[in-house]
């Protein structure tokens, strides 16, 4: 892990095989999981490029895995097919527009709603319950791991995107009717959200998975690779949601 002169993180480099090994072709994924490897050995790539971490912790911490049974089995499955894994995490953020957050809107049918210059980022669009909006989200990210705190009948117009932690998620919960989030943590997020409805604060929270949040970036992160290097078979590979929700039968 680098520190750049600004003090920022750098997640950016090769986090697993061989460096110096020939490309057969190249698969890019959200997250790349051993069911990724997999498919990607299957289909003839030997380079899988990632947003996520290779070792589950966003901070990459081998050194502490390095014996675990699954990081060894993860290990070795690259090694015997003369795989590697390269992540792009900090690079493809700093692109503008950052192409995680507009894969995200041409996948909500969005794109014409939301303003990226604004902050926080959000979408303006055309008047909505809370419930049809969550519904609308669900359904074009074809997921059942989405839930909801706030009430269903209240309108909604902006809605604003985010991830991780409360500090992040505060600008577009106090601006905005309802934040749109990926993987933050209940404790944080969803009391706040309850003491504001409880406040009579017409506030509400979205929450998809990291991968249903950010994925479609990836996507676009394949696209964009093609032109570039034209002689290299180059896909994307969903990781696909980490979860189910079983549904409820009465």
């Amino acid at each position: 892990m680098k520190v750049s002169s600004g003090g920022l993180l750098h997640f950016d480099g090769f986090h697993l095989g061989d460096p110096g090994s020939v490309v057969t072709g190249a698969a890019t994924t959200f997250q790349p999981t051993l069911s990724v490897l997999q498919r990607a050995c299957a289909s003839g790539k030997s380079l899988v490029i990632c947003h996520k971490s290779t070792w589950w912790d966003g901070f990459d911490p081998y050194e502490s895995l390095r014996n675990d049974f699954v990081c060894r089995a993860k290990v070795r499955f690259a090694e015997e097919h003369y795989m590697a894994v390269w992540r792009i995490h900090d690079h493809w953020h700093r692109r503008k527009p950052d192409p995680i957050f507009l894969g995200l809107a041409r996948k909500l049918d969005w794109a014409q709603y939301y303003d990226m210059e604004s902050k926080p980022r959000r979408y303006t669009i055309p008047e909505k319950s809370l419930e049809e909006v969550s519904r609308h989200i669900q359904q074009r990210l074809g997921t059942q791991n989405l839930v909801v705190a706030g009430d269903r009948g209240m309108t909604v117009r902006t809605v604003g995107d985010c991830a991780h932690v409360l500090s992040s998620v505060l600008p577009a919960l106090q601006t905005c009717d309802v934040a749109l989030v990926g993987e933050t943590p209940q404790h944080d997020t969803f009391e706040y959200v309850r003491d504001a409805i409880a406040l009579g604060h017409k506030k509400a929270v979205v929450m998809i998975s990291h991968e249903a949040l950010e994925e479609w970036g990836m996507e676009a992160c394949a696209e964009w690779l093609k032109p570039i290097v034209p002689e290299v078979p180059v896909q994307w590979i969903s990781s696909g949601d980490p979860f189910r929700v079983p549904v409820i039968r009465t």
